[in-house]
């Protein structure tokens, strides 16, 4: 694992609800700080109790104690194991990531070598990890713009311009959709202007 994903876990393990923090959970985490809070507080509470004069109308120090120690120990444990859950999740999302843009890198080799159904294989690949990758998307609709495929080209373009967020793709992808639309739909050719009358050739 990277140390980002361990330290989470390591935090965890010092103090609960501080490695959620660390990993982006800040909810959880406060909630579990607290939590592991009232039980250490019980616990010095218990420790208090059976030192100062017997209360009939409390609970026992013992019962007290043990409640906290329950507590804090179920606490405890949750955050380690809930903690390296995310980290687990992180690592096979981030591997995932790592095999798409793999996959990516193959089919842009595959239209260098104007390989375009190989190009076209390894992008649905990509997509069956990430279906709303902008990368793979727009990549798609070049190469089945290339290949002549418009429609499927024009159907992955605009899922390109829809899922791209950050807008790496804005204007490429505009201007090839363009290009995909003027090429379905070509104009058609000028009629030929007709020579004046009166006029007459030399």
């Amino acid at each position: 694992m990277k140390a980002g994903h361990v330290v989470p876990i390591v935090v965890s393990a010092a103090l609960p609800g501080c490695g959620h923090i660390a990993a982006g959970r800040p909810i959880k985490g406060l909630l579990l700080f607290f939590l592991f809070g009232f039980a250490v507080d019980g616990y010095f509470y218990a420790q208090a109790q059976s030192i100062l004069p017997p209360d009939p109308a409390a609970l026992s120090p013992t019962a007290i104690r043990c409640a906290a120690l329950a507590a804090g120990a179920v606490l405890w444990l949750f955050a380690i194991a809930d903690t390296t859950a995310i980290a687990l999740r992180r690592r096979r999302s981030e591997a995932r990531a790592d095999e798409a843009t793999a996959h990516i890198r193959r089919a842009l080799v595959a239209y260098l070598r104007s390989d375009y159904p190989a190009a076209v294989q390894a992008l649905q690949l990509a997509l069956r990890i990430h279906p709303s990758d902008p990368d793979a998307l727009y990549h798609l609709g070049l190469v089945y713009s290339v290949s002549g495929q418009l429609r499927k080209a024009r159907r992955a373009l605009r899922r390109c311009a829809r899922h791209d967020r950050d807008g790496k793709w804005h204007h490429d992808a505009a201007h090839l959709l363009q290009v995909v639309r003027d090429a379905a739909s070509p104009t058609p050719p000028a009629k030929p202007q007709k020579e004046p009358q009166g006029e007459t050739n030399a």
